[in-house]
Order: C-alpha cells, then structure tokens, then sequence
C-alpha cells in the first residue's frame, strides 16, 4: 500500500502544490498572505467598490461594481 499525499512541496523548487482532494487550512491565529493581501484581514461583507476582494464565508469574492 503506498500513500500519496495531497499537499506537499515540489521537488526542487520553491513550490507547494496542493493536488486534486487536498487542502490549506489557517488554524485561528494564523494568516495567509498572497500578493500582500493579507486573506484574514479580509472584509467579511461586499464594499461595492467593484475592486476589493473580500470573504463570503469562507468563499473569496470581488466586490459588486457601484
């Protein structure tokens, strides 16, 4: 029986790959920073600036256009 994990780092690179199945999860106290956003600071309803990104409930969002 071998095992396959679904999260690991790529051989010889700078580079986490996250396979089909696999997730990341942030335990509380934790951040995810991607492009300097930093996904925990997120607002948590739609600023209707149609630019923002923001976080509806676990799903990531771009703001509604004015």
């Amino acid at each position: 029986m071998s095992y396959n994990t679904k999260v690991y780092h790529k051989q010889d690179g700078d580079e986490v790959v996250v396979a089909d199945g696999g997730k990341i999860t942030v335990e509380a106290g934790g951040s995810l920073i991607v492009g300097g956003a930093d996904l925990g600071a997120l607002p948590t309803s739609d600023p209707g600036d149609g630019v923002t990104l923001w976080n509806d409930a676990g799903v990531l969002k771009i703001a509604s256009g004015p």
